[in-house]
């Protein structure tokens, strides 16, 4: 691999994709999308808003401190084993060829464990910490020969807005999944109750369901890269040498090194943002399963919308501005919401109970209902909405940029990179959080280290520089 000091620049021609070849049609390229409408109901509905606060309260024996401890240590292992095999795996897909076999692969390997998340039973701890290390870990395996595509498929000047498309697809499959949730105890299936919390464990068969059946979409109409002729063993092999080579030679991509390593820290704070947000209102509020996972379905509904808006920005402005202004509304939200309690609004505005018992004019009434019925508890979903408009972009145009950065011909390997650098450090943000909120006995000072990650993560961005993308037609 020769060295080069500058990343490519996409192709002149609209009609092209970034690695010279004509688009995927418009059908091929939404079948591609249809997989994260399958991957969202376990990303969003089982990892965030519905087993997360169930595993914190309940399989810990209501312990939610030990909980949301426990649980940042099962996402630091997932974290760490996804680390240490994303490089290989998509140096090898490289040396292979076809991507749809990786995904399959992949994403059956993850089906069983969210399946068993049905016996995960209060008490039963190490089951479903297993099943959610396992089941994240081979998903997101799936996940790299998956981005690995988008360059291939996408004309280049709409990259932006494909990838956004994908992000509002897994959005859309999770509100999906939540009603059809939302909707079990009217097919027999409890909540809360002496039925051993059948609702909340159904979420892991659920999205076990939307996984396979969206899957096949992708493996029906996506195009694939041609394979190579060559066997599973020698392309390990050559992945491995490749791997090396390129790690070796990373200070040769030093901008794309620099854009890694900043994607590495702000990631890992949003991440940890999505796996505590869930735990921390329910806790925070005393919500049942079922409004926390009203309050996830609102968010998702508008992340949903913003993601679309946000892949249209990326388009226009570039990758790195819509990350960086994303990031900095991201964080004025999530700073509001961890200062609100039912005892005071964004840290700095304490309330008497009957102001605490009021209601926002207007919206109030709209939201007590759904069992939002106290102004804070309105005021923290208001703000967790506007938060929620800026994560679709922050996550979407982090994964268009790479596909603008990555060489022509190490498309898998850089995003095994991707992967890496997204969760190198994704054992430390659930980690330190654990344990800050293990010594301090307080959710919100655990939390609180998420502002430190995005906050370099963003500097380091600043300095990123992106290729000159093509006037948007």
């Amino acid at each position: 691999m020769p060295p080069v000091t500058h990343s490519p620049a996409p192709s002149s021609a609209p009609d092209l994709t970034l690695t010279g070849g004509r688009p995927a049609s418009v059908p091929a390229r939404v079948a591609w999308t249809f997989f994260e409408f399958g991957g969202g109901p376990y990303f969003v509905v089982v990892q965030i808003f519905v087993f997360a606060p169930y595993f914190a309260n309940h399989v810990m024996v209501a312990d939610p401190i030990r909980g949301q401890a426990y649980w940042g240590y099962a996402g630091g292992i997932a974290g760490l084993l996804i680390a240490l095999m994303s490089p290989l795996i998509g140096a090898i897909a490289d040396q292979y060829g076809p991507r749809k076999p990786g995904i399959a692969i992949f994403a059956l390997l993850a089906l069983p464990f969210m399946g068993l998340l049905w016996f995960a039973q209060p008490g039963e701890v190490f089951l479903a910490a297993a099943c959610i290390v396992f089941a994240s870990l081979f998903f997101e395996l799936a996940y790299i020969f998956h981005n690995a595509m988008l360059p291939a498929i996408a004309p280049a000047n709409r990259i932006g807005i494909l990838s956004a498309g994908g992000y509002a697809m897994s959005y859309a499959g999770a509100i999906l999944a939540f009603a059809i949730w939302l909707a079990l105890p009217a097919f027999g299936v409890g909540g809360e109750a002496a039925d051993g919390f059948a609702q909340p464990r159904a979420s892991g068969p659920l999205a076990m369901v939307f996984a396979i059946v969206f899957l096949l979409p992708l493996l029906l109409i996506t195009p694939d890269s041609p394979r190579r002729g060559r066997s599973i063993a020698d392309c390990a092999t050559s992945g491995a040498r490749s791997l090396w080579s390129t790690l070796r030679q990373l200070g040769a991509y030093r901008n794309i090194a620099l854009y890694l390593v900043a994607r590495m820290i702000y990631y890992d704070g949003l991440i940890a943002v999505f796996a505590f947000i869930g735990i921390f209102a329910a806790t925070t509020f005393s919500w049942s399963t079922e409004t926390a996972g009203i309050y996830g379905l609102l968010i998702i509904v508008t992340a949903a919308a913003s993601a679309v808006l946000g892949g249209l920005a990326d388009d226009r402005i570039g990758s790195r501005l819509t990350i960086l202004g994303s990031l900095v509304f991201f964080s004025a939200a999530l700073a509001s919401n961890l200062g609100t309690t039912p005892g005071q609004i964004a840290f700095f505005f304490p309330l008497t109970p009957e102001q605490a018992a009021s209601q926002i004019p207007g919206i109030g009434p709209l939201l007590a209902p759904l069992g939002f019925g106290t102004l804070p508890e309105q005021v923290f979903v208001l703000v967790g909405l506007l938060g929620g408009v800026f994560i679709g972009p922050a996550l979407s145009s982090s994964r268009t940029l790479m596909a603008r950065l990555a060489p022509p011909g190490q498309v898998a390997a850089f995003f095994g990179l991707y992967n890496l650098t997204g969760r190198a450090t994704a054992f430390l943000a659930p980690t330190t959080i654990g344990l800050m909120t293990q010594i301090s006995g307080d959710q919100r000072s655990g939390l609180g280290v998420i502002f430190v990650f995005i906050g370099i993560g963003f500097t380091l961005l600043l300095f990123v520089r992106e290729p000159r993308k093509d006037a948007a037609g």
